[in-house]
C-alpha cells in the first residue's frame, strides 16, 4: 500500500506511519462488510483523523474499491471511479 505524505508545515512532509491497528479496522470492514455508518472523532485538530481517512482511501483502492472522499471543512473532494469491465 502506498503511504500518503502529510504536509505538517511549509516544506515539511511526513509519511503516514504507526496506525496499523487503525488500518486493520478498515481491513476488517472490507472482510466482513459493513452497512452502518462509522463515526470518527477526536480532538478538534492534530490527532490524525484526516490522515487516517486519507490513508484508508489508499487501502480501499488497493482492494479494488471505488472511493469518494468528501471533506466539507477543507472543501476537498477526491473521487477515483474505475471503469474496468465496461
Amino acid at each position: 500500500m502506498r503511504r500518503i505524505r502529510l504536509n505538517l508545515a511549509p516544506n515539511l512532509q511526513v509519511e503516514f506511519t504507526d496506525r496499523e491497528s487503525a488500518l486493520r479496522h478498515v481491513e476488517e470492514w472490507i472482510d466482513r462488510g459493513m452497512r452502518l455508518v462509522e463515526v470518527v472523532y477526536g480532538p478538534p485538530e492534530g490527532c490524525g483523523k484526516t490522515a487516517w481517512l486519507l490513508q484508508s482511501v489508499e487501502l480501499l483502492k488497493d482492494y479494488g474499491f471505488d472511493v469518494i472522499y468528501v471533506n466539507p471543512i477543507d472543501k476537498e473532494i477526491l473521487a477515483e471511479i474505475g471503469t474496468t469491465g465496461l
